[in-house]
């Protein structure tokens, strides 16, 4: 297994010698699997459909590699009861539909209470678009569906109110 973080490919995935997908990400398939090696996949910045997929290269987002991993795992696990996950399994497994990405929309604080929503799934696309403290409400709910526990939900909301009141405290001791 090899982790990539950043906003594109790295050096290292950039000097593998793959199949390359435009914009030079490690080129994959409909279920993320490059084509040249058996059982390797690919997700996330560093990974791009082949050009006779027929598909665009995904934007380097959070929202994109998410959703790529939650279909990689159905697929492991699929792999995994299949001759119980030995290398070279995936041979021969119907792996049923390929990975389709649907853009649920974007949203960027922006400082002094305000902030950029776009729940469009396209520039072109009817929804909703807003920026200002409304924007920022919505930023901050959306933040904290993301937070795991009711306990650190909590905890997050509650040091929210006294930033809101008085600020955030920048000063350093030292």
């Amino acid at each position: 297994m090899v982790r990539s973080t950043g906003i594109g490919p790295s050096e290292f995935v950039k000097n593998l010698n793959l199949p390359v997908s435009p914009g030079g990400r490690i080129g994959v398939d409909g279920w993320m699997r490059v084509p040249s090696v058996e059982d390797v996949f690919a997700l996330g910045d560093c990974a791009g459909f082949l050009e006779q997929t027929g598909r665009p290269v995904l934007p380097a987002l959070a929202q994109v590699v998410e959703r790529q991993g939650k279909f990689l795992v159905e697929l492991f696990n699929k792999i995994g009861k299949q001759d119980r996950g030995k290398a070279l399994s995936a041979t021969g497994i119907p792996f049923g539909d390929s990975f389709v990405y649907k853009h649920l929309g974007s949203m960027a604080s922006v400082g002094a209470y305000k902030a950029l929503v776009d729940l469009r799934q396209s520039k072109d696309a009817k929804g909703l678009s807003l920026a200002g403290f409304v924007s920022w409400l919505i930023w901050r709910s959306a933040y904290l569906t993301r937070v795991l526990s009711w306990r650190n939900k909590f905890y997050v909301a509650v040091n929210w109110g006294p930033t809101f009141v008085f600020g955030r405290d920048n000063s350093r001791i030292g």
